[in-house]
């Protein structure tokens, strides 16, 4: 109990502070899509905040569409199947989004009813029904610096499971943590989706206003 309502007064700061601090770099990111373990689309892109604090971002490179039939029946199904395709690449990014933006009042529910357990320098926070009934979230945090390390997420779209697993690094050991790896395994339809966040450098208008200040 006193190791969670330590880590409850400080975690929500610190996550405040770290995303303040992220808002001052660009960096680079990488989504992959597999669907029965071949990789369907692959995309780099560019990442960065403008100076209302929206995130934007640029394709640096992208695969190329497949040649599908255009006609007849062949053309019908196969343009019915990419649209079915990429509506569920759409529900799922929603999902993921929806729980990397709980409601205040939500994480603060889950933070005062979560289950914790301490090893070694980790505390891991584990709770129930966030967003449906039945879903779990747990989160791995460091005791000294309060940043997360791990976030495991089980829910469901669909009425089928999806596992959402975020892996989590420092850009230096002062400056903030970021996402490295993000992975969403949506069961029973073979289909992976794996984001990675690489290159982080400060942004050049963070950069000038540095040297201006």
């Amino acid at each position: 109990a006193t190791i969670a309502a330590q880590t409850n007064q400080k975690f929500a700061q610190a996550q405040k502070e770290n995303a303040r601090a992220l808002m001052q770099y660009e960096w680079k990111s990488r989504t992959e899509i597999q669907k029965d373990g071949e990789t369907k689309k692959d995309q780099l892109v560019l990442m960065s905040y403008d100076s209302s604090g929206e995130l934007q971002q640029a394709v640096i490179a992208t695969t190329p569409e497949p040649d599908l039939p255009t006609r007849g029946l062949r053309g019908l199904i196969a343009k019915n199947k990419k649209k079915d395709f990429m509506q569920k690449i759409e529900d799922l990014r929603h999902l993921v989004k929806s729980y990397s933006e709980l409601p205040p009042d939500t994480m603060q529910r889950f933070m005062a009813t979560a289950k914790a357990t301490a090893d070694k320098n980790l505390v891991s926070l584990q709770g129930y029904d966030l967003l449906q009934a039945g879903d779990s979230m747990t989160i791995w945090i460091d005791v000294t610096s309060k940043k997360q390390r791990r976030i495991e997420i089980q829910t469901a779209l669909d009425g089928k499971p999806v596992q959402i697993v975020s892996e989590f690094q420092d850009i230096s050991p002062s400056g903030p943590t970021y996402m490295a790896r993000n992975q969403v395994n949506y069961s029973g339809t073979s289909l992976v989706i794996i984001t990675q966040n690489f290159d982080y450098t400060l942004a050049k208008q963070s950069e000038s206003a540095a040297v201006n200040r």
